[in-house]
């Protein structure tokens, strides 16, 4: 199952390929209770709604129709879904995600931003 993973804003997304994936996968992952955003296209990012308040680094930006909406903080996973269930991310949404990836300056610091 391919799926992407943002550790740290300097290193970027990652893209690996896991052979059992579950919700204590991403629990791992993203070090803590996960939150599922779900974007276009059966893509969903996870995320640790408690990060921000453990002091965890600001990640990554969510835009809207090319507007700054909300940050991430800590780290990110990225995965498919077919509806129902979580599974892994195919080409095409791979392909896609990264198209939508952009490099943003909020209040100085450089961050990944994805525009849904």
């Amino acid at each position: 199952m391919s799926i992407l993973h943002l550790s740290n804003k300097e290193k970027g997304f990652e893209e690996k390929n896991l052979d059992t994936f579950n919700i204590e996968s991403i629990q791992g992952l993203v070090k803590g209770s996960p939150e599922a955003l779900y974007l276009p296209n059966n893509i969903v990012i996870w995320k640790n709604p408690k990060a921000a308040v453990l002091n965890q680094e600001k990640t990554l930006v969510l835009k809207h129709e090319g507007e700054m909406n909300d940050s991430i903080y800590g780290e990110v996973v990225v995965t498919g879904t077919d509806g129902t269930k979580t599974i892994g991310l195919g080409d095409d949404q791979l392909k896609q995600f990264h198209n939508k990836l952009e490099e943003v300056e909020v209040d100085g610091e450089k961050l990944l931003a994805i525009d849904y």
